[in-house]
């Protein structure tokens, strides 16, 4: 065996290339792990990237989801109690429903039977409740709303299905004849032509409901304290402008399909004394009959058109209806529970629980992103839903 000095050279020579070669497998696992290291780390700050966006984003909506519903629930809160004569009018006309509103009109009281929204016929004035034997009549059925022996001033006409004008839930609780005598006629005690002002007019304090209780009212109905000023909400459906062209909006109670936006209205009438032919105390046509300190007349508030325009509310009204929500919140839902179903102010009489309670209002909504929102965010954003319980004041808050 060598073990000479040329041995021992080529030893470490070789040794030498050994340690070369070890040295370069390492450098390239090192390599190989820090290019990990750097595109995990790439990944992680990418992520984080995606995921601030999408915090940032789904803040933005649920921020605007929260301001638009904030500002909705107050003016609820501001702008009146339950405006009774207006679901009167509404249940006793027409309650078809579609497109997330009440299809058909209603007049908003400044129509009688007859009368026909959209033009100058607005026809009959009050009915008047007449019974005869007071309440064995008045508890039965529906009162002289369908009953024309117990109704006078509708041609013995059903007013049931018609236009109801503003007051007319009042008169309600008024029988006109409720003593038990015979006097002829029998609704005009003193005899002087005149259905009202006799001794055998009563107010009931009892009947009728405005509304069904303890049910969605689809629209709400508001009036301030002072019955001068009402205000409307409803829910209303629009072909969203910016949905995808696959999109298909059905016009139902439920958003079911993709292509829809659902928006809140909302309408401000103003309430003038101009007499049931509507006719301004100002016109060339007055006839006096105008300021007799009852308000019977509804135009549209002048905030919603021309300060110099007079619009008496009818039927042809859309247009003037405003959206609450921006074009990037989507209304999925919304319910309105009114309470109670009649006016405690005209029912103190009732002895129902359901009845004996403070106007208030429950108001379950949902919202989402619109199509607007959608198309810039490639994820999913959960929807919002509030729900909250406002009591509806006459307190005057101007």
């Amino acid at each position: 065996m060598r073990y000479d000095s040329i041995y021992f050279f080529e030893q470490k020579q070789s040794m030498k290339k050994i340690n070369a070669a070890f040295s370069l497998i390492e450098i390239l696992i090192g390599i190989l792990i820090v290019s990990f290291v750097i595109l995990a780390w790439f990944e992680a700050l990418s992520a984080i990237g995606v995921w601030k966006i999408k915090l940032i984003e789904k803040s933005t909506i649920e921020k605007e989801a929260f301001f638009a519903g904030e500002k909705f629930f107050e003016m609820i809160k501001t702008w009146g109690t339950v405006d009774y004569e207006e679901y009167w009018n509404r249940y006793s006309s027409n309650t078809v429903y579609s497109s997330g509103h009440f299809l058909n009109k209603s007049g908003f009281w400044n129509f009688g039977r007859s009368g026909n929204p959209g033009t100058s016929v607005y026809w009959q004035k009050f009915y008047y409740c007449i019974s005869g034997n007071w309440l064995a009549n008045v508890l039965s059925g529906s009162w002289c709303l369908s009953n024309a022996v117990w109704r006078k001033n509708s041609n013995n006409l059903s007013m049931a299905n018609t236009f109801q004008r503003f007051g007319q839930y009042e008169q309600q609780f008024i029988d006109y004849n409720s003593d038990y005598d015979n006097n002829s006629p029998l609704w005009d005690e003193d005899s002087d032509g005149n259905i009202v002002w006799d001794a055998d007019d009563l107010f009931m304090w009892l009947w009728p409901q405005a509304f069904p209780n303890s049910t969605d009212v689809w629209e709400l109905y508001l009036i301030n304290w002072t019955g001068t000023e009402r205000t409307f909400f409803r829910w209303n459906v629009w072909l969203d402008p910016d949905r995808p062209s696959w999109s298909v909006c059905t016009w139902t109670k439920i958003m079911t399909w993709t292509g829809c936006l659902w928006t809140i209205e909302f309408l401000k009438l103003q309430g003038r004394d101009w007499w049931f032919d509507h006719i301004s105390w100002w016109s060339p046509d007055a006839d006096g009959s105008q300021n007799d300190w009852i308000i019977d007349t509804w135009i549209i508030d002048p905030e919603f058109v021309s300060w110099w325009t007079t619009i008496i509310a009818d039927s042809n009204i859309t247009s003037y209806w405003q959206p609450i929500f921006p074009n990037s919140i989507h209304v999925k839902n919304v319910e309105f529970y009114t309470y109670p179903y009649k006016s405690l102010k005209y029912s103190f009489r009732d002895a129902s629980d359901a009845v004996k309670m403070a106007p208030y209002v429950q108001i379950k909504i949902t919202l989402q992103p619109s199509w607007q929102q959608k198309r810039k965010i490639k994820w999913s954003i959960p929807e919002v839903t509030f729900s909250s319980t406002i009591e509806l004041t006459e307190l005057n808050f101007d």
